[in-house]
This record gives C-alpha cells, structure tokens and sequence, in this order.
C-alpha cells in the first residue's frame, strides 16, 4: 500500500511525461512508428453522463452481443463499473498498488497517458492451487477508456481470461487495455484478447510480466477493430524453465492502422520463449510487426524464436516486419524470420476452376493462414468469436460490429438488464 501523496506523485508525474515523450522512443525502431493523429487528453472529460454509459453498454450487449456463448464477469465502461466474481475480482484505486512494483513506468508516452489518467485498476487474485476462468468486456464511449489489469498467480494456480473490447463512440475517442502479469511457481496462464473497436477509436495496449520457476504464460491478442492500433509488449521467461508464448493476428481493411511491437526475452535456464505474429490486410490497409527476441546471459539451453508473417489481398495494403534478435549465451537455440507475399493468384485461379466462388476462395485461403495460430489458442471462446470476426470482415470489410456466432446453447436473461439500464453480466444454459 501507498499513502495518497505517493499516488498524487505517481499520476502528476505520468501526466508529465505524457507530456514530454515523443510518441516513439525505442532505440531499435524509432524510425519505425505509426503516429496517433490527435492529442488523447483533449478528449478526457466525459462527452456523455453516466447514464448515458449504463444505456449504450446494454444496448450493445441487447444487441451486437446478444448471441456470445459466455458470462461477464466484468463489464467495463467509461462510466460504469459491473463486477459479479469478487471471488477473483477487485476494482482498486491506483492508490492501493504500490507504485515502486508497478511494471510499467513512464518510458513510453501513452504508457504515461493510461498511468496518468486511469480512474481504476483491475486486480486479479487467484490464490495457490486455484483454477479461474474469467470473461471480461470493455466498452468505451466518446470518452477514453484506460484499463489496468493486474494479474496476480499464486504457486500453482492457473488462469483462463478472456477479454472482449469493443466501443461505441461517437466522435473520436481511445480505448487503452494495459495488463501486468506476476506468476508463482508452477502457475499457468493464458490470455485472450479481443479488439473489435469501432472506426472511431484508437487502441492502445501494454503488457509486461514477470514468471516463477516452470511457470507458463500464453498471451494471445486479435487487432481487428480501431482506426490505428499501437500494442507495446515485453513478456520475459525469467525463471528456470519457464515458457512464454505469444500469437498475435492482425486483420485489416479500408484504412487501418496497426503499429505491433513486442519483446521476448529469455532470462533463465533452459526457458522457452516464442513470437508469432501474423497480419492479413486488405484495401489500403497498413501493418508493422516490430517482434524482438534477446537471450540474455545465463540464460543456457533456451529457447527462442520470433515468425512473421504476412499476407495482402490488395495491392494497396501493407505489411513491414522488422524481426530482431540478440543472443549472449551460446548453448541456446534461436531463429527470427519474416515473410509477406500477395495471395497466390494461381492458387485461386486453379480452386476457382473447381467451381469454388472466388469469396470461398479467399475465406479459405485466410482461415489456413491463421490456423496455426488458433490452434495454440486454448480458449474456445477466443477461437470461435476471433473466427466469425474474420470470416465477417473478409465479407462486409468492416469492424466494429459482432457478427452472429450461431451459439443456440446459451442465452441473456433479459431481465439482467434493469430499468436503470445496467447489465448485470448474468447468463444461463438454455433449457431442453
């Protein structure tokens, strides 16, 4: 725990660096960046009232969302906080994180803007020898919204989360989901994310780690939605064999924007740490896979390795992979690679001269391209809504909308939904 004062110090001083760091200030691709078209703290005061929030977030869910196969155990707005796992769960104040352990200090410029401008963190606590399963959904409006979440793994416990972020903002706004990850020894999480913003938001991410002996970590993000996306990640197997494994897929179209940097470092003996990264774009589209492994010393007997790869289905998209690597230790294993390609036209003339329409085509062509990736996805969850994203936007070319996901087995209890407006983030089994 920190006084007040210590947390005043911690914001004002974010919301000075926010200030006075360039938007990019990597060493190793600072040439090499997406810029935000617009300053974030011009939007910070609220555009709508609270109540505002509580009605659009049960729109959505009445809505968009009304066929997902899950329960919400947090729904997040710009205004409205819905927490039904408290087992698990807690919404705190900056104030009561100690800011001397806090992963993400204010070396980047929008990493500052969320620690500056967060109103809550999300704490997760699952304790040694438990199992948790959690879903959370996060839904901005005109205002941004900054999520922290804290991920806290006893020895031994493990941890499925999924997370769904989707917006319905108006006029301009952000949405930043920032995650710090601590394991225990033996603890095993995954991941899941989500980002399905509409064509007025922008979609900051941050993710940091730190791992106990023989523990394990996937993370596993789709950028789908958001006009310009910009992830900064760092994830390090830093205990003896400890695993980190990170499967990111971008899928663009119109005039997206994505800027995906993520390190892996290998710190400790015989740990395993891996990158995969694949983008799929359309129309004029643009992506950058900034993936850096390093394998520090001592770090003997590791592994390390970091894939790119790309694929564009018209010629005015875009895809830039910049793979790097550093190794200090020599009893290691460590490759880094990158390919991007246009779709195979002699691949879809020859399946087209099957009597395959040329949409099948492409849909086919685009679901073997991410496979590999969804299969190392354990949450079903992140597989079946990630796919029917894909398939959607392959067809319609938008974002920001959820396609129907054909779930008969599950169903919102549309009494969850009171007169206020607030969800309740129940559902049930449908009977018979």
């Amino acid at each position: 725990m920190i006084t007040l004062s210590s947390s005043d110090e911690f914001l004002n001083d974010a919301a000075r660096q926010y200030d006075a760091l360039p938007q990019e200030t990597s060493q190793i691709y600072k040439k090499h960046f997406i810029s935000i078209p617009f300053e974030l703290k011009n939007y910070l005061e609220a555009k709508g009232g609270a109540q505002d929030e509580k009605v659009f977030i049960s729109d959505i869910i009445n809505g968009s969302l009304k066929d997902i196969n899950m329960k919400f155990d947090l729904v997040l707005g710009s205004e409205t906080v819905e927490n039904s796992n408290a087992k698990y769960v807690a919404i705190v104040t900056q104030g009561d994180i100690d800011a001397s352990g806090r992963m993400h200090q204010n070396d980047d410029k929008f990493a500052a803007f969320m620690n500056a401008n967060s109103k809550s963190v999300v704490k997760i606590t699952v304790p040694a020898g438990d199992a948790a399963k959690l879903n959370f959904l996060m839904v901005n409006s005109n205002s941004p919204l900054n999520v922290q979440v804290v991920v806290e793994l006893g020895d031994n416990s493990s941890l499925e989360l999924f997370e769904l972020c989707v917006s319905n903002a108006a006029s301009t706004s952000s949405l930043g989901l920032m995650h710090e990850i601590r394991q225990g020894r033996d603890a095993t999480a995954e991941i899941n994310t989500v980002h399905n913003e509409n064509d007025k938001t922008v979609v900051l991410a941050f993710a940091k780690n730190s791992m106990g002996q023989n523990s394990q970590l996937r993370f596993n993000t789709l950028y789908n939605g958001g006009t310009h996306s910009r992830a900064r990640n760092s994830f390090r197997a830093e205990a003896k064999d400890s695993t980190v494994e990170v499967n990111e897929v971008v899928f663009g179209a119109k005039e997206q924007k994505f800027d995906i940097n993520t390190y892996v470092i290998n710190q400790g003996k015989e740990s395993h740490a891996s990158l995969e990264s694949k983008a799929a774009l359309m129309d004029t589209s643009f992506c950058m896979l900034k993936g850096y492994a390093k394998v520090e010393k001592g770090a003997s007997k590791s592994r390390s390795y970091v894939h790119e790869r790309g694929i564009l289905m018209d010629k005015g998209a875009k895809v830039d992979g910049l793979p790097d690597m550093s190794v200090d230790e020599n009893d290691v294993k460590a490759t880094h690679s990158s390919a991007t390609s246009p779709v195979d036209t002699e691949a879809v003339f020859y399946m087209m001269s099957k009597g395959i329409t040329e949409r099948w085509v492409k849909k086919l062509l685009i679901n073997g391209f991410f496979a590999e990736s969804m299969a190392k996805m354990g949450s079903s969850s992140m597989k079946e809504i990630s796919m029917s994203l894909i398939n959607s936007k392959l067809e319609t070319k938008s974002y920001g909308q959820m396609p129907q996901i054909g779930i008969k087995d599950m169903w919102i209890i549309a009494s969850d939904v009171g007169k206020d407006g607030i969800f309740k983030g129940h559902y049930k089994y449908r009977e018979g």
